[in-house]
C-alpha cells in the first residue's frame, strides 16, 4: 500500500526575503551525496527470486510547491499524497514552498519544506535523522555506497538457496509455536499484560477515497507536559475529540473505543523500520480529568507486552520467508476485505525530532510536522511531532471518514486546550 512519509519543517527567515526553490535545490544537491540513505534505491530481482537489495541512487528530486501563505500550505501538502515515490528509482523527494507568509511562530517570511520518504527506506526515527543530516549545516562529504551483485547473479543465488530458505522458514515456524504458547501462559499468569480487545468499526474506519485533508495545530510543548508525557496528553486530547466528533455526527461510540499507537522498539541489525502497533483504550464516557492517567497506564502495559523478547521468535519465521513466498503473500492481500474489529478508530504516531537547531540558507527551524498514512480501514490519523519547544499535532483524513475536517480540527484544538489545563 502507498505509505510514504512526509516530514514537514518550517524555517523562519525573519525580515529577510528567504531563498528561492532553486537555491534550496542547489543546497540539497550539494548535501545529498553526504547522506548514505539519500544515495540508495531499491533494486528488485527478476521473478522475486531473491529479496530486493539496496543499490546506488544518483537522483536528487527537488520540486517547488505552490503555496504563498500558511493557510494554503495544508491543501498543497495534502495534494502531494497522491504522488508516491517510485523507490526503485529514488525513495525520496523534497518539496519546497518558498516565501510563505503567516506561518505559526515565525516573525517574517518562512520556507516550508516537506521531505517525502518511502517507508521502506526508514521509519519515523530514521527519517527524522535523515532530515536532520540534510539541514544540520555540517560540511558535506561524499560517502561510499554498497553496490549489489548483478540481477542475474542474485536471481540464480535465490534459486540455489530456495531449499535452504524453505527449511529455515519451517524450522523457525516450529519454534514460534512454543513462543506463542509461552506468551499465552505468561498472560494468563499475569506476568504479561493482556492484549486490548478489538473495537468495532466506527464511521472513522471508512475506506478512504482519493481525497486527503490535513490540519496542523502548532503548540508550545510545555502545554502538553502537564503531569504526563506529550504522547499521553495528546492521546487524551484525541480521546475527547474523537468521542465528541462521533457524538456530533450521531454515530455510535463503542465502549471499547481505542487508538492504534505506533511504538518504537529496539532496532535489529540492518533493520530500517523498528516499530510496532499497539491498541490503547480511549476511555469514552470517563471524566476528562481521569483520562490521562488511565491512558498512561494502558500505554505502559501495551509497551510492556509488545516489548517481550518472545515476539522476536514469533516474528523471525515471518522475516525468514523466501522472497518468492513473501511476494505471493503480498499479492494475495485484498485491501477491500473489511475486518469485524480494529485495533483502533484512529492512529497516533509520536516522534520527537530533536532540538530546533536546523538551518536553511539563513533561516532557523521553528517547528516540524508529520502525517501518518491512511489505510483501507483507517480514515483518520494523528501525528505528534516535536522540534525544540514546539509540538505540532497534525490530522490526516479522508472525506469518506471525516467529511468536515475543520469541525474535527476545532474539536481537537479545544481538547488540547482542555488537557493543558489539567494537573496530575
Amino acid at each position: 500500500m502507498p505509505s510514504d512519509q512526509f516530514l514537514l519543517y518550517c524555517f523562519d527567515h525573519g525580515t529577510a526575503h528567504g531563498p528561492s526553490a532553486a537555491e534550496v535545490a542547489d543546497l540539497v544537491m550539494g548535501r545529498a551525496p553526504s547522506i548514505t540513505d539519500l544515495r540508495l534505491r531499491i533494486a528488485p530481482v527478476p521473478g522475486d527470486l531473491e529479496h530486493p537489495a539496496w543499490a546506488p541512487n544518483t537522483v536528487v528530486d527537488v520540486r517547488e510547491g505552490i503555496a504563498r501563505t500558511w493557510a494554503e500550505v495544508p491543501a498543497a501538502v495534502a495534494r502531494l499524497f497522491g504522488r508516491q515515490v517510485d523507490a526503485t528509482v529514488s525513495p525520496w523527494r523534497l518539496h519546497v514552498f518558498p516565501h510563505v507568509v503567516g506561518a505559526p511562530r515565525c516573525t517574517g517570511t518562512a520556507t516550508v519544506v516537506a521531505l517525502q520518504v518511502a517507508h521502506a527506506l526508514a521509519d519515523g526515527r530514521r527519517a527524522s535523522a535523515i532530515a536532520r543530516a540534510l539541514f544540520d549545516g555540517a560540511p558535506a562529504a561524499p560517502v561510499p555506497v554498497f553496490r549489489p551483485l548483478p540481477r542475474a547473479v542474485r536471481a540464480a543465488r535465490g534459486v540455489v538457496g530456495l531449499p535452504a530458505a524453505l527449511a529455515r522458514t519451517v524450522a523457525l515456524g516450529l519454534l514460534s509455536s512454543p513462543a506463542r504458547a509461552e506468551i499465552d501462559r505468561r498472560t494468563r499468569a499475569g506476568n504479561l499484560p493482556a492484549p486490548v480487545p478489538g473495537s468495532p468499526l466506527t464511521v472513522l474506519n471508512a475506506p478512504p477515497d482519493a481525497s486527503r485533508d490535513i490540519r496542523m495545530l502548532v503548540r508550545d510543548s510545555a502545554s502538553l507536559r502537564s503531569g504526563h508525557t506529550v504522547t499521553v496528553n495528546a492521546l487524551a486530547a484525541v480521546s475527547l475529540a474523537t468521542e465528541r466528533y462521533l457524538r456530533r455526527r450521531g454515530a455510535a461510540v463503542p465502549d471499547s473505543l481505542a487508538a492504534e499507537v505506533m511504538v518504537a522498539r529496539e532496532r535489529r541489525h540492518g533493520e530500517r523500520n523498528a516499530f510496532g502497533n499497539v491498541s490503547v483504550p480511549l476511555y469514552p464516557g470517563v471524566p476528562p480529568a481521569e483520562r490521562p492517567a488511565l491512558i498512561a497506564g494502558a500505554l505502559g502495559r501495551a509497551r510492556a507486552r509488545a516489548g517481550s523478547p518472545l515476539w522476536r521468535t514469533v516474528g523471525a519465521a515471518e522475516d525468514a520467508a523466501p522472497s518468492v513466498l513473501a511476494s505471493m503473500g503480498v499479492r494475495a492481500f485484498d485491501p477491500s476485505v473489511r475486518p469485524e474489529t480494529m485495533a483502533g478508530a484512529t492512529v497516533l504516531s509520536s516522534v520527537h525530532r530533536g532540538p530546533s537547531d536546523l538551518v536553511l540558507l539563513g533561516g532557523r527551524s521553528v517547528f516540524t510536522a508529520g502525517f501518518p498514512a491512511l489505510s483501507p480501514a483507517m480514515g483518520l490519523t494523528h501525528g505528534v511531532h516535536g522540534l525544540g519547544d514546539a509540538v505540532t499535532v497534525s490530522v490526516t483524513s479522508s472525506r469518506t471518514a471525516v467529511p468536515d475536517p475543520d469541525d474535527y480540527a476545532e474539536l481537537l484544538e479545544a481538547a488540547l486546550d482542555e488537557v493543558a489545563q489539567l494537573r496530575a
